[in-house]
């Protein structure tokens, strides 16, 4: 008797780099499907002008930065100087032309975004009637809208090996004589960003003062 060789089984084998054909529906689906591009990358400059423009939208261009500047105020009748509490990053800024100027006239300010609270110090370059610098201060003499006397400010700006002190000095002095001979337009009240509502409006010099003069007991 014969013995009949087993069968065997058969084993269909798929080449490993073949890739399964996709259904209509399938093809339908990726062909819908949105592709996402990540964001450009942005400078830091870009950064803190989108940051700069949430307080004040006419801000166009940061001219110079220091990353640690302090605020002080001058006491007229103590003939010293006092520190306001607010400090941080400083910014020298050019701004749009009010809209409502025929001239286009430039504009201009200094921005210190405190990191010790919601108090900001904007000083709009074209309201200074003199600026100097002594020592370690940048000192703005700024024209009060009620009264006859200045307001007297000092930046002290932390100097490094790039000079930051008399490099955001020297701007901050042609960025105010230029916008000085511009000079300036009435506006009907301060502009305010999203984030200046958000917060209230912006801290006056005016405030900034009273508040050192209570703290002294003056």
């Amino acid at each position: 008797m014969s013995r009949s060789a087993p069968r065997k089984s058969r084993h269909h084998r798929h080449p490993s780099n073949r890739i399964p054909a996709i259904s209509d529906y399938e093809s339908d689906v990726a062909a819908m499907a949105p592709t996402y591009a990540p964001p450009p990358p942005r400078t830091n400059t870009e950064l803190n002008l989108s940051v700069l423009q949430r307080y004040l939208p006419s801000i166009s261009r940061i001219l110079s930065i220091a990353a640690n500047a302090v605020v002080y105020t001058f006491d007229a009748a103590a003939q010293s100087w006092e520190k306001s509490g607010i400090e941080g990053t400083m910014f020298v800024c050019a701004q749009t032309p009010l809209p409502e100027d025929m001239h286009n006239r430039p504009r201009a300010c200094v921005f210190v975004l405190s990191r010790r609270g919601l108090d900001n110090v904007i000083v709009d370059l074209a309201r200074v009637g003199h600026v100097e610098i002594m020592g370690e201060l940048v000192i703005l003499k700024v024209e009060s809208d009620h009264e006859a006397e200045e307001k007297v400010l000092g930046l002290w700006i932390h100097n490094d090996e790039a000079e930051t002190r008399a490099t955001n000095g020297a701007i901050i002095e042609e960025s105010w004589k230029i916008a000085r001979a511009a000079g300036t337009v009435e506006n009907e009240g301060p502009e305010a960003g999203p984030a200046m509502q958000a917060i209230g409006r912006p801290l006056t010099l005016n405030e900034l003062f009273g508040r050192q003069a209570e703290a002294t007991g003056s």
